[in-house]
């Protein structure tokens, strides 16, 4: 993934006491396992706010914590749904959500949601999320899950498995998660985010990104789930070569894995994460007219 420009620059640190202070008010202590790291600076907050120009766009923001974006969200009256798992941090934003009747708190994990549920007759959303890494993955599959429901999406991620999410084919960071997100968004890296913006101070650096969902051009949606079976099995051990990957990732014997391969017109002594995005499709096009040997998506 290419750094940030030289105009969207990093967001230095300058926290605020506030949010430890309101945390402990709360008898909250971030959690680990949920990891919450909140938001400090206010500066970045309102950067964030300010990407969502249009007064009227309806925005779900996932785990608001003590609701630092949420609020300079909610100003405007745009219709707001912030789905918050932890019921301590839900009720008292619920609370500080009062002057506002566009927007609500929905107590709850935001993979057991659904988006028309939340946002009944609404053609489409912009979502928010500051992610943490153990749930990343998931909620993106989630993202592009609800279709066209989702307009948008602006994610702070950690940095490193934001490179992963727009990594080129070739190089170290690629793998079957770069593939599955070409093979149905669009990833624009926006700002970077410093450590000291978050309390507890995480270990690396944050960056606030743009997902846009799309279907890659010119695919449909069964050779899009082949291509990520594929990308899967033979990305799933590194250093193998794809031939060898495929045998073992499709549970298929090497003959059938190089007559796949042929037929797709790929070097079965290539890597897997040397393959670009048209020869993933051609490839998974390939093995939907052999039968899916080995069984898949």
């Amino acid at each position: 993934m290419p750094g940030p420009g030289p105009s969207s620059g990093s967001s230095s640190a300058r926290p605020t006491s506030g949010v430890p202070a309101s945390l402990r008010e709360l008898g909250v202590r971030p959690s680990r396992r949920l990891g919450q790291n909140f938001l400090t600076d206010p500066r970045v907050a309102e950067r964030i706010a300010a990407l969502v120009a249009d007064p009227r766009e309806p925005v779900l923001e996932i785990g608001p914590g003590l609701g630092g974006i949420t609020l300079l969200l909610a100003q405007t009256a745009r219709p707001l749904v912030a789905v918050e798992i932890d019921f301590r941090l839900a009720d008292a934003l619920g609370q500080k959500l009062r002057p506002y009747p566009a927007a609500r708190v929905v107590r709850g994990d935001i993979l057991e949601q659904r988006i028309e549920a939340l946002f009944p007759g609404t053609e489409s959303v912009t979502v928010v999320a500051n992610l943490p890494y153990s749930i990343t993955t998931p909620v993106i599959e989630w993202l592009i899950g609800s279709g066209a429901l989702v307009r948008r999406a602006l994610l702070t991620v950690q940095r490193e498995y934001a490179r992963r999410l727009d990594a080129a084919p070739g190089g170290k960071e690629h793998g079957s998660i770069s593939v599955y997100v070409g093979l149905h968004a669009e990833i624009s890296p926006l700002f970077r985010v410093s450590p000291g913006a978050f309390h507890p101070r995480p270990a690396v650096d944050s960056v606030v990104l743009e997902l846009k969902p799309r279907p890659y051009p010119g695919t449909t949606p069964p050779e899009r789930a082949a291509a990520e079976r594929l990308a899967r099995a033979a990305m799933g051990t590194r250093r193998k070569t794809i031939g060898n990957a495929l045998a073992r990732g499709l549970a298929i014997d090497g003959l059938a894995a190089r007559s796949l391969l042929a037929a797709a017109g790929i070097d079965p002594a290539r890597r897997g994460e040397t393959l670009e995005m048209p020869e993933w499709i051609v490839l998974a096009r390939s093995w939907i007219e052999a039968g899916r040997p080995g069984g898949g998506a």
